[in-house]
């Protein structure tokens, strides 16, 4: 009698579960490398945009006149006056002398409206009236000023809003010159960035900040915080940065530290 060839009943059964298994397992690898690929892929943007952000502030604030950095925890916000322009003076017309133009050798033209400083002590003064007995560290440019440096540049005769006496005297004869503020504040989980401004505002918030342009630099932050080491004589000012990017239960922190290259 001859046999007949075939699966019997449980070979059929053990082969059916031994692909189950097989499956699942296969199942179970793929859904990890899956998740494993999705969860770097969110570690990979949060370190992007966090390094875009700290790289664009780490620019701007390098170049912040001396001792113009101002935080506020409460708001989570950071402030500060870039520099538009900087120049050595040839003399000062220091207290009680007064005088309505000091002669200087700029980096660059100069334009009306911008203020200038001798010795920045902290961002209040810098933001605030000028006062009318003239008697100050700061002054404002009456009129534009163009000029070209050159190995064969001139000293040129800055002309000022009002007769000025200045309170202070830089040991480098070293003037800085600024407009408007830039401010970054985190509000919810994105960071913003102001800028254009005025000097004369109440407080360093968002609300306050709202009348000048608002940018969005950011998303997906769970925590900000800043801190100035502020500049003196015989050091440069410093600002420590920390920024918690969170997304799908993923978080990177980054610690950024600027220092900023100018002195008083």
């Amino acid at each position: 009698m001859k046999r007949s060839l075939g699966f019997t009943l449980l070979e059929m059964i053990i082969s059916i579960i031994l692909l189950a298994v097989v499956g699942l397992s296969l199942g179970a690898i793929i859904q990890h490398s899956m998740s494993l690929y999705a969860d770097t892929t969110t570690r990979e943007e949060l370190l992007l945009q966090g390094r875009f952000v700290t790289e664009r502030m780490h620019k701007e604030i390098r170049d912040a006149v001396p001792n113009s950095v101002e935080v506020n925890q409460t708001t989570q916000c950071i402030e500060w006056l870039p520099i538009t322009n900087t120049a050595v003076y040839e003399t000062l017309p220091l207290a009680p002398a007064k005088s309505t133009e000091i002669r200087v050798l700029p980096e660059h033209g100069f334009s009306a409206g911008d203020r200038i400083v001798i010795m920045p002590v902290n961002a209040q003064n810098l933001r605030s009236t000028l006062p009318t007995n003239g008697v100050s560290r700061m002054a404002e440019v009456k009129r534009d000023i163009d000029f070209q440096p050159s190995e064969n540049a001139q000293m040129i005769d800055v002309a000022l809003t009002r007769s000025t006496s200045f309170s202070a005297n830089s040991p480098a004869h070293r003037l800085y010159a600024y407009k408007t503020p830039v401010a970054y504040c985190l509000e919810g989980s994105r960071l913003y960035r102001y800028a254009d401004y005025p000097l004369s505002r109440a407080e360093l918030s968002p609300h306050e900040l709202s009348a000048g342009t608002r940018q969005l630099m950011a998303e997906k932050i769970k925590l900000a915080t800043f801190n100035v080491e502020q500049a003196s004589l015989v050091r440069n000012g410093l600002v420590k940065m920390q920024f918690v990017f969170t997304d799908n239960n993923e978080e990177v922190q980054l610690d950024h530290d600027v220092l900023i290259a100018n002195t008083p």
